[in-house]
């Protein structure tokens, strides 16, 4: 019978970096946990290096920083894992669509405006309504309806009166049918009534807000790191890997937010003022914080 051939050595078979690392690893007697806590990072992150899912630690200026600390933390040769991870990012897998991540989105405020308006023009329409059904016809008496003629005041006749031809009840003095002519009668007209004069009440405009002013962030590069920004409304403003040497400048409205893969090597300015990245906001090698409008910064929630 022929013999089969000797299967090659286990170090002469190919193994992926992740298989390497995890042997390293196993070779060192850690668990994943303890491994983390001697790293300082998120037991995600070794899963994932050892899993060859590269794509969950984000930026290739990431896993690379990530695969050559581990590398040497196992006892593997990091030049060479490295070199392995440039030939597999030449030759990429289609990317997982599900797993982009997507800007946070926050309720606008000024959603709620039209449904108040609409509530506060119907309450007006309703109490307009009542008081034409309860009060228009109710009113007190205007000014013309206290001004009723009167009735012609009792004529006194003399003793000596003589009626008048082609009258019946006018009855003439007898002083008054002279030659002399008889003065006009002085007829006194009631004092028309006054109307009180009603203030006016003037309705102030309202005044125009304030612009919002736009927050100017300035980011100097000392190393390279992967920079994302987005504004108040969750619209991206710079989404990139910084070259070491570069200045990048980003207005737009606050507050902005803001994630950094390497935070030792970037110098912050809000509005020309140097502004240092809290301590709170740190995550092993990179920063998620936030720039308030006010110009200070915070740790991202």
């Amino acid at each position: 019978m022929a013999e089969s051939p000797p299967s090659p050595p286990e170090s002469a078979v190919a193994r992926s970096i992740g298989e390497r690392l995890l042997a390293g690893r196993e070779k060192t007697g850690l668990t994943i946990p303890a491994a983390a806590e001697k790293l300082h990072l998120d037991p995600k992150v070794i899963e994932a290096l050892e899993a060859d899912r590269f794509a969950e630690l984000g930026a290739s200026v990431y896993v690379r920083g990530h695969l050559k600390r581990y590398a040497e933390f196992v006892g593997e040769n990091a030049i060479e894992l490295l070199n392995m991870y440039s030939a597999r990012e030449r030759h990429p897998a289609p990317p997982d669509l599900t797993q982009a991540p997507h800007p946070e989105r926050r309720a606008d405020p000024r959603r709620l405006i039209t449904p108040l308006a609409g509530l506060g023009g119907g309450a007006a329409l309703l109490l307009a309504i009542w008081w034409v059904l309860t009060g228009s016809g109710t009113g007190p008496a205007t000014a013309t309806d206290a001004s009723v003629a009167e009735p012609p005041a009792t004529q006194i006749v003399p003793a000596d009166a003589t009626p008048v031809a082609g009258s019946s009840s006018l009855m003439v003095p007898a002083a008054m049918t002279s030659s002399t002519p008889a003065p006009a009668p002085i007829i006194e007209r009631p004092p028309a009534a006054t109307q009180a004069a009603v203030p006016t009440k003037t309705t102030e405009q309202p005044r125009d807000p304030p612009p919002v002013r736009d927050t100017r962030l300035r980011l100097a590069m000392t190393n390279d790191s992967w920079v994302e920004i987005y504004d108040s409304r969750g619209e991206r403003l710079f989404y990139d890997v910084a070259s070491a040497g570069s200045v990048h400048d980003v207005t737009g409205r606050g507050p902005l937010r803001v994630v950094l893969g390497n935070a030792a090597g970037v110098s912050v300015e809000v509005d020309g003022q140097a502004r240092e990245i809290p301590a709170g906001a740190i995550e092993g090698d990179g920063a998620r914080f936030v720039v308030n409008r006010a110009g200070s910064l915070a740790r991202a929630r």
